[in-house]
């Protein structure tokens, strides 16, 4: 399949389609190879999760992605605001789903959806009957407050900060205990109005727009690298 009369020696018209021929076989093998190690090797993602947000929604999304992209091996935990930031900053996580907020200002972010705050009370409470309150009608009432960096404390204290004197009775940092006990009527508190739940009633409070901007943080340098998961995210249809 050479020509040899020829100086230096070149391929025959055969030769040179046996030639291309060869190099495709060669390219469909390395393609093949390519993706054999990705099946074997599967790409790892470390999400982290901020804790108050909806499990309904992360799960869907998190399920829908993995649906669609078997390629990408997937592992989460969830934690307060401040300690998925601490966790994206010392690269423990890849990507971290939470409020935006300046501490957001140091990562590559995607905004998602912007989600209100409501008042929340037991059902058995007089406030359970209306469709709102005024912040005046809150005067002397038992709050449960949340700790930690979120809304839930800007809520609390814009009542103080319009003389309005509410009596804290508990603290904490967990969003399920915090429902807990408004069900059990020790306090009513301010929450994100996605969390649900059949003992607890959710009242409007008016002349207070408190929200919160939710979304997704992640190194800049890793920004490229989760293109793949930044865009199915940015695409999800959050229903909160």
């Amino acid at each position: 399949m050479l020509d040899r009369r020829r100086s230096p020696v070149v391929p025959t018209a055969a030769g040179a389609r046996l030639l291309e021929a060869g190099r495709e076989i060669l390219q469909n093998c390395n393609a093949v190879k390519a993706e054999l190690k990705t099946i074997a090797t599967p790409k790892l993602l470390r999400f982290g999760v901020l804790q108050s947000l909806s499990s309904r929604q992360v799960s869907k999304l998190l399920g829908s992605f993995r649906d669609t992209h078997s390629h990408v091996a997937i592992e989460v935990c969830d934690a307060l605001s401040e300690q998925l930031v601490e966790m994206l900053t010392e690269q423990q996580l890849d990507a971290v789903l939470t409020i935006l907020d300046e501490s957001a200002s140091k990562f590559a972010s995607r905004v998602l959806f912007k989600e209100p705050y409501v008042l929340a009370v037991p059902i058995a409470h007089r406030f359970a009957q209306r469709e709102s309150v005024t912040p005046a009608d809150l005067e002397g009432e038992p709050f449960i407050v949340r700790t930690g960096r979120d809304k839930f404390l800007d809520a609390s204290h814009s009542l103080v900060t319009r003389g309005i004197k509410i009596r804290v009775v508990y603290k904490t940092a967990q969003i399920d205990r915090t429902l807990a006990l408004i069900a059990a009527g020790v306090g009513l508190s301010f929450i994100p109005a996605h969390l649900a739940t059949p003992a607890v009633k959710q009242v409007q409070v008016a002349d207070m727009d408190f929200s919160r901007m939710c979304g997704l943080l992640c190194s800049r340098e890793r920004e490229n690298d989760l293109q793949e998961f930044i865009e199915f995210a940015e695409s999800y249809c959050w229903m909160v």
